[in-house]
Order: C-alpha cells, then sequence, then structure tokens
C-alpha cells in the first residue's frame, strides 16, 4: 500500500481507534530542527561527540558533554513542535486516549499538548547533582553552561541533565507506563524511529495480536513487514495529510 491509499487507510484506522500508543524517535523532531544521532549527518557523525552520553564519560570527564551542550541545549530551546507532535495532541483533544512512549529527551510533544507522554530515554528538562541529589531545571543552568563552565551544585558536585546515559537504567515509571501503554492499545504507532536502539524498539513488540500497527518513518525498520500500513517521507509533511476526524 503506497502513496494516497496508504494515508487513505492510516486516516481510517486512526478514526476507528480509541485507544492509541505511539513510540516515537529522533526521526519525529528532526523537522523542527534537532538533528538525530545515527544518520551520515546526525550529530554522531561530529568525531568530537563520540561517547558524549556514556555515563563513565561523563564521570570522568563532564565538561566533555557541557562542550557538546553549548551547541544542543540552544537547539533544543529554538525548536518548535511540528505537524506530527501536533497530530497526536489533535487526537487528544478530539477525545482519543492517546500515550506517548518518546526516545526524545526534548518536550516537544508537552508543547504541542499531549499530557500522555512517557520519556523513556530520560528528558533534558531537569538536571540532578551527582553528589547530593538536588534537582534543578535545566533552563537555569544554561547561561553557566554558555560560558563554558561545568555547572556545580552549592555541595561542589557537578549537575548532570536527566537524560539517560549509556550504561544507565532507563527511568521505571516512564517504562513501565509504556508497556502497559503498548498493552491496551488498539492501534500502534512507531514513529521516527529506526528501532534500533534497545529495549525501547521492543516496545510495539508488547501490543495485542489484534491491535493495529503503523509505521511512519523516512527508513525502513524491522517491524515493516509486520504493520498494517507503512508511510515514507519527512514526518512533517506526512501527518500535514492526515486530517482525521473522529467517527
Amino acid at each position: 500500500m503506497k502513496g494516497a491509499d496508504a494515508i487513505r487507510e492510516t486516516v481510517e484506522r486512526v478514526g476507528r481507534a480509541r485507544r492509541i500508543a505511539a513510540l516515537t524517535g529522533a526521526g519525529i523532531s528532526t523537522p523542527s530542527g534537532i538533528p538525530d544521532f545515527r544518520s551520515a549527518d546526525g550529530l554522531y557523525a561530529d568525531e568530537r561527540n563520540a561517547n558524549v552520553f556514556d555515563i563513565g564519560e561523563f564521570h570522568r570527564r563532564p565538561e566533555h558533554f557541557y562542550r557538546f551542550a553549548r551547541e544542543f541545549y540552544p537547539m533544543l530551546q529554538r525548536a518548535q513542535p511540528n505537524a506530527a507532535h501536533r497530530a497526536l495532541a489533535a487526537w487528544e483533544r478530539e477525545g482519543k486516549e492517546v500515550h506517548i512512549a518518546t526516545q526524545n529527551i526534548d518536550d516537544l510533544h508537552q508543547r504541542a499538548g499531549s499530557t500522555r507522554v512517557y520519556p523513556v530515554h530520560g528528558t533534558v528538562e531537569t538536571s540532578a547533582c551527582q553528589d547530593c541529589g538536588v534537582a534543578r531545571r535545566t533552563s537555569e543552568l544554561v547561561p553557566e553552561v554558555m560560558t563554558g563552565r561545568v555547572p556545580r551544585c552549592g555541595c561542589g558536585g557537578v549537575f548532570k541533565p536527566d537524560i539517560t546515559f549509556f550504561g544507565e537504567m532507563l527511568p521505571e515509571e516512564a517504562w513501565n507506563r509504556s508497556v502497559e501503554a503498548m498493552h491496551l492499545a488498539d492501534l500502534v504507532l512507531v514513529i521516527g524511529t529506526s528501532l534500533a536502539v534497545y529495549p525501547a524498539a521492543s516496545l510495539p513488540d508488547q501490543r495485542r495480536p489484534a491491535a493495529a500497527l503503523i509505521v511512519v518513518n523516512r527508513d525502513p525498520t524491522p517491524l515493516d513487514g509486520a504493520a498494517d500500513v507503512v508511510l515514507r517521507g519527512d514526518l512533517a509533511e506526512v501527518f500535514g495529510r492526515l486530517e482525521v476526524s473522529p467517527p
């Protein structure tokens, strides 16, 4: 199923759905100006960013992460929700129960108006002292970061954003809510993720046999063969064509 037929089928399935669970990845935010990590021109293509999200590296050299953050934090602040974020929020406003498990660390889903968002890889919105645990809004630390300094707590400890770095456990509550959402959904959407990073990539496998599966991504994914509908292309453009009305 391609083109207009795939769009039409997606509109019909979303229109019939009562409970939707979505897994979103970097591809949903790239149209908003946030680069992904693993593509040829992604953030990891810059060799300076090697191991920037490794927890051992952070503990050894927090300045390595904060050099990266001087470019990354302003990028996140400038980004605005696009048509894909807005569509998911609109379906919720129309009365559908929409749950979003996101691999992204930005807050674009929340800013678009979605209320059931589970950041399985953590969030950049808050930071915690690695010594005493005191929490701060990351935005309060940005001015210090932009001067080239590593932000520190009054106790002397280093602040770390509440992103799940490699080597850390996923946030338990966000993970459990994501699994439950997949179990209960009658429609599962995989949006903007190559399904290469586990365990988040396993979440769609938690869906019930009767649940429909729609994959929306720029490139092929391992779940394409199991999907009822596969949509390719720029996600903001694709979702801009999905005008769904309640049945």
